[in-house]
C-alpha cells in the first residue's frame, strides 16, 4: 500500500517515514493523451473544424474500464512512477476560460486508479511544437486564432508540416514533426508566449499583452487540475501526486536569433525537408514565393541537399481582417487598435512586406530599449517561477520538476527556489531519426558543449564505433546532464523525464558487426547516406529476441541510466498503439506496449525485464545489469552503503521472466535476505545488510533466454 510521502534528501528522492532512498523507475502515461478521441494525426477528418473547439479528450489515454489492465501491467513490469501527461487543449479547448470539467473528473478517476496500483505520479502539462495544428500537441486551437494565424493554410505556406493534411500520411517522414520548432507557426507562438512584451508590444488583447494573456491562461488551465486534486483527500495530493513538471520541452522560438536571414548555430537542430530561415518563413507566411533550402540527415548531422522554390501563390498563413474579426466575435476578444491584421513581425518592423526586405536582422537577439543581449533562460525562469508559485499556493509541498530547453545547459537557479527536481530529456537521436540501431553513434552532448572544437572534424572526433563504445558514450552523456543539473540547479535529484527508442526500426543486412571496416559498416553508411535501409517485417519474435536492435538499443539506454543511478520515466506507454500507425502521433512508435496477435505484448523485449532497487536503506552506489542471452544467464548486482537510521529493509523488485524465484541464485556480501512479496510475475527481495562504512553488494543470477518464462 502506497502511504508514504515522497520527499527530497539532497540528490535523492526519499521517504521520510521509512527513512529510505527511493530510485524512481517509471514510464510516461501517455503519448496517447496528446490526442482527442477520433483524431489521430494520420486522419484528416475532424481536423481544424470550428477552431477545434469541440474536441473530446475524455478517455485519453485509456478508458477507465481498461485502466486495470494497463496499470496492472505497468506495475508488473516493475515501474513505480508515472509522468502523468495532461494537455492544455484537453482542459480549455472550447474557448478562453471555459474548462472541460468532465475531462478533469476523468483525470481524477484515473489518478485514483494509479493509487490502487501504488504508482506515484508527477503531472506533466505536455506540449510539442505548441499545438496539434502546428504539427505537435498541447495548446488549444483558439490560441492560434488569437495570434491571427490560420492553421488551414500552414501546409501550403510552409508555416508547419502537419501529418493530418500531408498528401500521403503513410509516407510522413520520420521525426520531421520536430522541424516545426523552426517554422513560422511554432516559432511565433513561443516567441509571443515567452517574449511578447519585448518583441510584440502592440499585441494587446483584453488589456493584456499577448505574453501575459497566453501565460495566464496556460497556468490557470493547469490550476483547474491542481484545485480539483486539492479537493480530494490529502493522500491523493501529498502521497500520490508528488508534484508538477514545468511546460514540456520549452522552446525559445525566435528569441536569441542573431540574424533572421540565417540559421541558428545549434548542433542538435533537426533540419529535414523544407528548411526556411526566419525571414524566409515570414515571406512564405505572407504568400510570397521564396527560394528555400531542402535538407536531410547524414551521419554527421543535417546536410543541405538542394534549393527549391516554394510558392504559396498568394495564400497567407495569417487570417484576413474579416476572418480575424470573426474569431474575435466568437471568443469575445477586444484588441488594441495598434494590433493590425497580417504578419505580426512585419507590423513590428522586423521586415518590410512591400519591399520584401529584412529590416532588423538582430531584432530577437537584443533588448528593444537597452540594446543589451537577450537571454531566453531569463524569460523562461520568470515563467516557471510564476508557475511554481501558483502550484504551491494550493499544493504547498509540491515538488517542481524543472526542464529547460532540450539538451541545453541549464541556467543557474536562485537559492530561493526550493523543492526542485531536475528533469532533462535525452534520446539517442541517430537511432530515433533513422529508425536503425547502428554500430556507430555520435556524442551529441559533447558536440553541444564544445568538447570537440569547431570545424568539420568535430563530427569525426565525436564519432563512436562499436557497441561497447556507444554504451559508454550514452552513459557519459547522461552523466554530463546529471552533473550540470547539480552544478546549476542545485543539490536536487535528477530524473530523466523522457528517454526511449523507436520500435519500428529498419533492419540492415547482413547482421551487424562491431568492426569499423566491416562490410556491414560500409553498407550501413551507404544505406544511411543514399540507399535507404533494408526493411523487413515487424515480426514479434524478432523484436523480442536478445539480439534484436530494439533490445540492444533499449538496453544501452537503461544501462546508461543505471550507470548514473538516475531516476527516469521512459517514453512511452500508449494503450492503443497500432501495428500500422504506432503511437498514432506524427509517425512515432515508441510505446513499450503493443497488443500482439494473441493479446500479449508484441514488443516484450528482454531489456525491460530487469531487477530494480525500489527502496534502499542507505545510499545507492552502483547498479549493474547483464541481460540474458541464449547462452548467458541474466545477472544483476546492486551495491549500497547501508544506514543505521531505519529498521526497514532494502527492497528490490525482481521479475520472474529472467529471474524465477525457484531458480535464481542470490548472494549477499553481508546481512540477510528474504522474499518479502511474491506474485506470478515478480517477487520482492527484502535485504538487511549489516551496517558498514563500505559498500555492501547483493548479486542475483537468473536463467538464460531459452530457460525464461516468456
Amino acid at each position: 500500500m502506497l502511504d508514504n510521502i515522497l520527499d527530497l534528501n539532497g540528490p535523492w528522492f526519499y521517504e521520510p517515514d521509512t527513512k529510505r532512498t527511493v530510485l524512481l523507475r517509471g514510464v510516461n502515461l501517455s503519448g496517447g493523451a496528446k490526442l482527442p478521441n477520433g483524431i489521430p494525426t494520420h486522419a484528416k477528418d475532424g481536423y481544424w473544424v470550428d477552431y477545434d473547439r469541440n474536441v473530446n479528450f475524455i478517455g485519453r489515454p485509456m478508458p477507465l474500464e481498461d485502466a486495470d489492465e494497463h496499470l496492472g501491467r505497468i506495475k508488473q513490469w516493475g515501474f513505480n512512477f508515472l509522468r502523468f501527461v495532461i494537455i492544455w487543449e484537453a482542459i480549455e479547448h472550447e474557448g478562453p476560460g471555459i474548462y472541460d470539467t468532465d475531462y478533469i473528473e476523468y483525470i481524477i478517476q484515473l489518478l485514483y486508479k494509479c493509487k490502487e496500483y501504488d504508482l506515484r505520479v508527477f503531472i506533466d502539462p505536455h506540449q510539442d511544437c505548441w499545438s496539434r495544428q502546428c504539427g505537435g500537441s498541447g495548446a488549444p486551437g483558439w490560441t492560434l486564432s488569437l495570434v491571427g494565424l490560420n492553421p488551414s493554410t500552414f501546409q501550403v505556406t510552409g508555416a508547419a508540416i502537419v501529418q493530418n493534411v500531408y498528401e500521403n500520411p503513410d509516407t510522413f517522414p520520420a521525426m520531421i514533426w520536430s522541424t516545426n520548432y523552426g517554422k513560422l507557426a511554432t516559432s511565433t507562438m513561443f516567441t509571443l508566449f515567452f517574449g511578447g512584451k519585448l518583441f510584440a508590444p502592440n499585441c494587446i488583447v483584453d488589456d493584456l499583452n499577448i505574453q501575459d494573456y497566453l501565460q495566464q491562461h496556460f497556468i490557470n488551465a493547469v490550476m483547474q487540475v491542481v484545485h480539483r486534486i486539492h479537493k480530494e483527500d490529502s493522500h491523493l495530493e501529498n502521497v500520490l501526486v508528488t508534484g508538477y513538471d514545468t511546460i514540456n520541452e520549452p522552446n525559445e522560438g525566435y528569441i536569441e536569433l542573431a540574424d533572421i536571414t540565417k540559421f541558428r548555430d545549434k548542433v542538435d537542430d533537426l533540419k529535414k525537408g523544407w528548411t526556411p530561415t526566419a525571414y524566409q518563413g515570414f515571406l512564405l507566411g505572407s504568400g510570397i514565393a521564396t527560394q528555400v533550402e531542402e535538407w536531410d540527415m547524414t551521419w554527421s548531422g543535417p546536410k543541405k541537399q538542394k534549393t527549391v522554390l516554394v510558392d504559396p501563390q498568394g495564400v497567407q498563413a495569417w487570417l484576413s481582417e474579416e476572418d480575424r474579426n470573426q474569431a474575435d466575435k466568437v471568443f469575445g476578444w477586444t484588441r488594441s487598435s495598434k494590433w493590425q491584421p497580417g504578419c505580426i513581425w512585419a507590423a513590428h518592423g522586423v521586415w518590410d512586406r512591400s519591399q520584401q526586405t529584412p529590416e532588423k536582422l538582430n531584432y530577437f537577439a537584443v533588448h528593444p530599449k537597452t540594446g543589451e543581449p537577450i537571454e531566453f533562460n531569463h524569460l523562461w525562469m520568470d515563467h516557471i517561477q510564476k508557475f511554481g508559485e501558483a502550484i504551491r499556493s494550493v499544493h504547498s509541498e509540491a515538488i517542481l520538476f524543472v526542464q529547460p530547453t532540450v539538451l541545453s545547459y541549464p541556467p543557474e537557479f536562485p537559492s530561493t527556489m526550493k523543492r526542485l527536481a531536475y528533469v532533462p530529456h535525452w534520446y539517442d537521436g541517430l537511432t530515433l531519426v533513422q529508425k536503425t540501431w547502428k554500430n556507430y553513434n555520435v556524442d551529441v552532448i559533447g558536440l553541444k558543449r564544445g568538447k570537440y572544437g569547431n570545424g568539420p572534424l568535430k563530427y569525426a572526433r565525436a564519432l563512436r564505433v562499436g557497441e561497447k563504445s556507444i554504451r559508454k558514450c550514452f552513459q557519459e552523456q547522461l552523466g554530463t546532464l546529471q552533473h550540470e543539473g547539480r552544478d546549476r540547479v542545485g543539490e536536487y535529484p535528477c530524473l530523466l523525464g523522457e528517454i526511449g527508442i523507436p520500435y519500428d526500426m529498419n533492419r540492415v543486412s547482413p547482421s551487424s558487426s562491431s568492426s569499423y571496416f566491416s562490410t556491414n559498416f560500409i553498407q550501413t553508411v551507404l544505406s544511411y547516406l543514399c540507399l535507404g535501409a533494408f526493411r523487413t517485417s515487424d515480426d514479434e519474435e524478432m523484436i523480442n529476441n536478445p539480439a534484436s536492435p530494439q533490445n540492444r538499443a533499449m538496453d544501452a539506454c537503461l544501462n546508461a541510466l543505471e550507470g548514473n543511478l538516475l531516476n527516469y520515466t521512459l517514453w512511452t506507454y500508449v494503450p492503443d498503439n497500432s501495428r500500422k500507425w504506432g503511437d498514432r502521433w506524427c509517425g512515432e512508435d515508441l510505446s513499450l506496449w503493443q497488443r500482439g496477435h494473441d493479446g500479449t505484448n508484441a514488443r516484450d523485449i528482454p531489456a525491460i525485464h530487469r531487477p530494480h532497487p525500489r527502496r534502499t536503506a542507505g545510499v545507492p552506489k552502483s547498479i549493474e545489469s547483464i541481460l540474458a542471452t541464449e547462452k548467458q544467464a541474466a545477472t544483476f548486482k546492486y551495491s549500497c552503503i547501508p544506514t543505521l537510521d531505519t529498521k526497514h529493509p532494502t527492497e528490490i523488485y525482481v521479475p520472474e521472466t529472467y529471474f524465477p524465484a525457484a531458480l535464481t541464485s542470490v548472494t549477499v556480501s553481508t546481512g540477510t535476505w528474504e522474499v518479502g512479496e511474491q506474485t506470478d510475475n515478480y517477487w520482492i527481495i527484502h535485504w538487511r545488510p549489516v551496517w558498514s562504512e563500505e559498500a555492501c553488494t547483493i548479486t542475483l543470477t537468473g536463467v538464460t533466454f531459452n530457460q525464461s518464462a516468456r
